[in-house]
């Protein structure tokens, strides 16, 4: 669909510059938001809670790398390219001129390590279903502020009762509208990340959904975006330890 290919070789001539991502474009409020939601909906205050504190941020800082993989030149961003020189990975990628290519993702057999773009990293199907769970679960949230609110004033006659439950009816309309719109805007980023799945071989890529893998940076002291400990998620490995010492005795 969008017309990624992989290769893998060891990382030569690795350049890496700090920059930002700017969050506030078209579709920048509703991924993050979406994001949110889906640390959410994984069951993970921590992920919820800095997700929303890079929203506040509004501009995301995050890390070009120019490398040369197999006498391929690759270009990428990724909210921190823990990656070395010498490296042996396998990327896909995306061609955009001659001997030039748009990194989309990075695995490395040797750290488990494996980066992806930021906002990628579930496949569409996994993807809506954790925007609904977490949509559910915000809305049971509200449902319980709104009775805590009814239980301390102690107000429960019936017009009462009638006008907080009008307000949530209309919250839960407003509340899943905006998750449907979000998912479109999202929806790109679902589908290249499971062209990729594909891509890397994962069984059941349609099923794949990263976010309980994300990997925490001792160095930046930060849960990184998009970055994964993919064998948390992934039990088949194509790409186990043992894989780069099972390619040098094949050539």
């Amino acid at each position: 669909m969008y017309n990624l290919v992989r290769f893998e070789g060891n990382i030569r001539k690795l350049e890496t510059y700090e920059g930002k991502l700017n969050t506030l474009t078209n579709t920048g409020d509703s991924q993050i938001a979406s994001s949110a939601i889906l640390s959410t909906a994984a069951e993970s205050i921590s992920l919820g809670a800095q997700t929303f504190f890079l929203a506040s941020k509004s501009r995301l800082h995050v890390q070009s790398v120019v490398m040369e993989v197999e006498g391929k030149i690759c270009i990428g961003q990724f909210h921190r390219a823990l990656l070395k020189e010498n490296e042996y990975i396998v990327c896909v990628a995306k061609k955009i001129d001659t001997n030039l290519y748009e990194l989309y993702s990075i695995l490395s057999p040797k750290t488990g390590l494996l980066h992806m773009q930021v906002g990628m990293g579930g496949s569409v199907k996994k993807s809506h279903d954790s925007i609904v769970k977490g949509g559910r679960v915000w809305y049971l949230l509200g449902v319980v502020v709104i009775g805590v609110v009814l239980i301390l004033g102690g107000d429960f006659d019936a017009e009462n009762i009638l006008s907080w439950g009008g307000v949530l009816f209309l919250f839960y309309f407003i509340l899943f509208y905006i998750l449907k719109n979000s998912f479109k805007s999202l929806k790109h980023f679902s589908e290249k990340s499971e062209e990729i799945f594909k891509l890397y071989r994962f069984d059941n890529p349609e099923e794949v959904f990263l976010l309980s893998g994300r990997h925490y940076s001792d160095d930046y002291k930060i849960l990184l975006e998009s970055v994964y400990e993919y064998r948390k998620v992934i039990k088949e490995d194509p790409y186990p330890e043992s894989y780069i010492e099972q390619k040098e005795r094949n050539v």
